[in-house]
Formats: structure tokens, sequence, C-alpha cells
């Protein structure tokens, strides 16, 4: 995903609320970086270049630069640990990392040539062959690597001794796989795609109400959204509703699936 804005530098800075997603990302910032705070922690930083995060399980608050021009490289669930080939609970300990620490020094390499492209197509080429390049020292797929992308796929709502089963393997055996190549707990994750996905479907479809918007995503009732609200965004529903209608610039998310 590509997303490029260029904002008044005259202009107060805009603050723009990012959910928290079941994802490990690539980001590239080409051109200026951005700032972002942990609403759960209140910890601020200003991002770097490139940068690896997630899952995030907390709603985060991003301040773009001037001139923002930023690539999303979204991985299939598990995708980054057999990329990296590290447990994926030990990236749950910073909101964020440099890029280079996980992928080494080539990435300041890609850094540089995406900001001399001359089209988001060949950025696109640009970091896609970067990642080409890598895939030949990826980590052996098992049968859990094609279950994973299912929990998104099915909004959350599969079960969890059925994807086990599906993956061939115990409950026990299926969770502990699960957090070496997610860092979450199973059903902790299923939550969050199920937040994630309300969040995005209002977001996309702002007239839609947000009793509806838990039907369609599989709560059982409203009060059942609104209590992951308070967990993973530290607000009302409401309150997230007022931003999407106040922002003058529209960031939609969206899950890789």
């Amino acid at each position: 995903m590509i997303h490029e804005v260029n904002f008044d530098a005259a202009q107060p800075k805009l603050n723009f609320s990012v959910p928290p997603l079941p994802e490990h990302c690539l980001f590239f910032y080409v051109r200026d970086r951005s700032n972002a705070e942990d609403i759960a922690t209140n910890k601020k930083e200003t991002l770097s270049s490139s940068v690896i995060i997630g899952p995030h399980t907390s709603r985060h608050v991003i301040t773009p630069g001037c001139s923002h021009l930023m690539i999303k490289v979204g991985f299939q669930p598990g995708g980054l640990y057999r990329l990296l080939g590290i447990p994926m609970k030990e990236l749950l300990c910073n909101d964020s990392f440099d890029s280079i620490d996980l992928l080494g020094n080539q990435i300041n390499e890609v850094n540089d040539r995406l900001k001399y492209a001359a089209s988001f197509t060949e950025m696109k080429t640009i970091v896609e062959t970067f990642l080409l390049k890598r895939s030949g020292k990826l980590k052996q797929v098992l049968p859990i690597d094609a279950v994973l992308p299912l929990l998104i796929k099915e909004r959350g709502l599969i079960k969890i001794d059925q994807l086990a089963s599906y993956a061939c393997l115990s409950i026990r055996q299926f969770e502990r796989v699960f957090q070496q190549r997610i860092g979450l707990p199973p059903k902790h994750y299923s939550r969050l795609v199920r937040f994630s996905q309300a969040w995005i479907m209002k977001e996309q479809q702002p007239d839609i109400n947000w009793i509806n918007v838990a039907h369609k995503c599989g709560y059982f009732d409203q009060m059942h959204l609104i209590r992951d609200f308070h967990e993973f965004a530290g607000v009302n529903p409401s309150s997230i509703e007022l931003e999407f209608l106040d922002s003058p610039v529209k960031f939609f998310n969206r899950l890789f699936s």
C-alpha cells in the first residue's frame, strides 16, 4: 500500500489515530519521517526511514511530516517469522524496530533508491526485488502457515480447535507454534482481528451505525464491541467516529488477507 499527501507547513500538524492491527508490517517513510505515540503507554518516538511493526495491541496516533509518502508491506500471518527466523513474541517489547536491526544494512540501499524513484510502480519494484532476494532463506512452510490466514479471512470468528485440527496439531502444540509465528495467544489475536475489522468497516462506511458494525463483525452485542474499544483503543467508539468525521485527510486502513 502506498499513501502520499502533502500538508501545508504553515498550518498546525494533524494527528491521525491508527487502530491496533493484527499484522506484521514493513513501513518505508520515503520523504519526511512521522512521529508516533502509543496511547496505552504515552510513549512517543520519531519513526526511522523504514520500520518493522506489529502486531500492535493498542491504538497509536501518527503525526505525519509535511511531505508524507509511506509504503506499507503487509505480511501474511506468520510470514515475517519465516523471513526473519526469530520468535515474533520478541517484537512485542517495542512499538517499532528500525528495519536495519532486523534486515541488515542492505535496507539502506532500498531507502536511498526509493527517494529517487520516478513512480509508484518503480517504488513497488524496488521493495519487491529486495524481499524476493531474501525469499530463498525463508523458513520451511508447515501446515500451520496455510491455516493462519484463515483467522483474518474469517474475521477472527473461527474456533481455535478447528484451526489446530487443520494444522494437524494438538491445541497445546498449536498455541505454542502460533505464538512463535504471531507473537500473541490465538484467542487474543482473534479478538484483535475482529476489533480491527470493526474499526475498518466504520472507517470505510461512515454511514453504518455501531450496532450494525457489531453485528456484521460477529460481536454478541454492542456492549462487547464497546468493551474491546476500551481495551484496544482506550476510548469509546463515538470518539473514533468523531475523528473520522473531522479529519480532512482519510488514512483508510485495510488488512492483507
